[in-house]
């Protein structure tokens, strides 16, 4: 009995230690009310993303770009405003899954081109008059497509916003 206890004892010790001497990320703090704003806003900037681009083009769709603008770019501008402090907005450009994820011969690849669409919604939000030090963009390629639609389909070319840690 005194052998198990010490065996339990011995394993125990052991395995706090190990918990305890792993590093943990430390994200900024932002607070009970921080958190859920920041839970609320990626919500609501879920419902808003822009849509519509042609195959392996990163131009806005004008008719697109001017809809989604009226609807959305009030959402965008207010909730930029009220960012904490340690996070950012990150415009985020999708591809459909067709064609390679990195540039081979005289294809530019997916990174790329989502990289273009994040960043033509960026400039166009600024041009728009939503500046911030607290905007940035991203391309994902075909790495996040959209559950339920054809990860080689239209829906796939789009972009997306997240409030994400700076």
């Amino acid at each position: 009995m005194r052998k198990i206890i010490a065996i339990v004892m011995i394993v125990g010790a052991t395995l706090f230690i190990i918990s305890c001497s792993k590093e943990q990320v430390k994200q900024p703090d932002v607070g009970d009310a921080g958190g859920a704003f920041i839970k609320a806003s990626n919500n609501q900037l879920a419902k808003y993303p822009m849509d519509g681009f042609a195959y392996k083009s990163s131009q806005l769709p004008a008719q697109q770009w001017t809809q989604w603008a009226r609807i959305a770019s009030p959402v965008v501008k207010e909730i930029v405003g009220k960012i904490p402090d340690g996070y950012a907005l990150e415009i985020r450009g999708h591809a459909d899954a067709r064609g390679p994820e990195d540039p081979e011969g005289n294809k530019p690849g997916n990174i790329k081109i989502s990289t273009d669409r994040a960043k033509a919604v960026y400039n166009a939000l600024a041009t728009a008059g939503i500046k911030s030090s607290k905007i940035k963009y991203r391309g994902l390629g075909s790495s996040e497509t959209m559950p339920g639609a054809d990860a080689r389909g239209a829906q796939q070319r789009r972009v997306t916003f997240v409030i994400v840690p700076d």
